[in-house]
């Protein structure tokens, strides 16, 4: 996944589910309506769960911005938890709260690569030991 996708994910395809799953309340049952829940449904849990397999790595107020945004939360109630002055100066936390956004879908990015690095170093580990086995393995048979 892409930094790109990864902000998509988080500003777009989460309102969408969001405002799909309304949708979906006033349609009457059937087909349409299960596919409408379920996409939406899948669309959330993807983002909930690599928020989840990064969570001990974010700070706190990435954390923050990132659970309210797969919750969606307003952008209006997330900057007057974190600015004290949002009450008076809403556009400037808003702005802030934006510029903190970008950073922590960066950082949500750079841990995912690293988890990815890590998961792949893993598997190269795994397959060398194996072809070592195969080697101890044909040099016993040879001698």
């Amino acid at each position: 996944m892409t930094l790109d996708e990864l902000k998509r994910l988080f500003k777009k395809q989460i309102p969408a589910a969001y405002e799909s799953l309304k949708e979906a309340e006033t349609m009457p049952k059937g087909e349409v309506k299960r596919y409408k829940i379920s996409a939406a449904i899948e669309v959330i849990e993807k983002a909930q769960d690599i928020l989840t397999s990064c969570w001990d790595e974010l700070r706190f107020k990435d954390e923050l911005i990132l659970a309210h945004r797969v919750e969606n939360v307003p952008v209006e109630l997330t900057a007057q938890i974190l600015y004290e002055y949002a009450h008076v100066e809403p556009k400037r936390a808003i702005h802030n709260l934006q510029a903190l956004e970008g950073i922590a879908y960066k950082k949500l990015y750079k841990i995912l690569c690293v988890q990815k690095a890590n998961s792949a170093g893993i598997e190269v580990e795994r397959w060398l030991s194996m072809a070592e086995r195969l080697k101890v393995r044909e040099q016993r048979m040879k001698g």
